[in-house]
């Protein structure tokens, strides 16, 4: 999410977009380890539970941090306290997109992703045209 040149809006869609477009493929190593092992490790040992926490922890932080810099550099111009704070949306989001990549997983297909960049894009309050863009642009890319 440190992309020079782009509105701190853009770098969260681009991040949510590179989630999408990692998670879909069947390379275990651009896999979120977070989705592959958290309901098993959690299960079985307190300390990774632990270890998960924190680090889910730490991404929600920093996900709350950019949605508040988009918020004052007013590339995410449609959102007030109506969403709830940052860290509440932050929250919300990663939990979308962790369930999206279990799915995906379940049902070895995109479709669950590309409904969690949909609904992210409605979450920020973003136009839906700016998720067609970035959605077809990353499709090029991937090609």
């Amino acid at each position: 999410m440190s992309q020079p040149g782009v509105s701190n809006a853009e770098r969260l869609t681009s991040y949510w977009t590179n989630w999408r477009n990692t998670q879909h493929h069947g390379d275990p190593r651009g896999k979120c380890l977070a989705v592959k092992l958290a309901a098993e490790v959690s299960d079985l040992s307190e300390r990774m539970r632990q270890v998960l926490q924190r680090g889910t922890e730490c991404i929600i932080a920093r996900l709350a941090l950019a949605i508040e810099a988009a918020v004052d550099d007013g590339s995410l111009p449609g959102l007030t306290g109506t969403q709830g704070n940052a860290t509440e949306l932050a929250t919300t989001l990663y939990q979308l997109w962790l369930g999206a990549s279990l799915r995906a997983k379940i049902t070895r297909d995109r479709v669950p992703l590309d409904a969690a960049l949909k609904a992210t894009y409605a979450l920020l309050n973003l136009s839906p045209t700016l998720y067609h863009t970035s959605y077809h642009t990353q499709e090029r890319t991937q090609s």
